[in-house]
């Protein structure tokens, strides 16, 4: 058996494995710390892109879809007018019926199912732009 000013050798082969156990240990954890790194600016990088694609989209301000906007304006009322008249004159019925329109109408306006307009007064009617 052989035998050093420290021991055996048994004992430099146990620290020395000791050694190289906690570099491989460190080094693992320096590889799993880099993946996060990593997966992490993956992420960000990811967000960011997306934000700002979606902001670049939303901006164009063109969109291809049959919507249109909701807008108000205010007519004035005339001699024998009435919700019904008013509807079929000056609004667009491709996109409601005349009925749930003068409905809204109404509502908007706070008048009752069968109120007398008054002419000269003014109604506020809703247009699609």
């Amino acid at each position: 058996m052989r035998q050093t000013y420290y021991g055996d050798y048994d004992y430099m082969d146990r620290i020395t494995e000791r050694k190289s156990r906690r570099m491989a240990i460190a080094r693992a954890r320096q590889v799993r710390r880099q993946k996060l790194f990593v997966i992490i600016g993956i992420i960000i990088t990811l967000a960011i892109c997306s934000f700002f694609s979606v902001k670049a989209f939303a901006d164009t301000g063109s969109s291809s879809s049959a919507s249109s906007v909701k807008k108000y304006k205010s007519i004035m009322i005339y001699c024998g007018d009435t919700v019904g008249s008013i509807v079929e004159d000056n609004c667009d019925l491709s996109s409601q019926s005349a009925d749930s329109l003068a409905d809204e109408i109404r509502s908007i306006n706070n008048l009752s199912d069968h109120e007398e307009l008054i002419p000269g007064n003014y109604l506020v009617i809703p247009y699609y732009d």
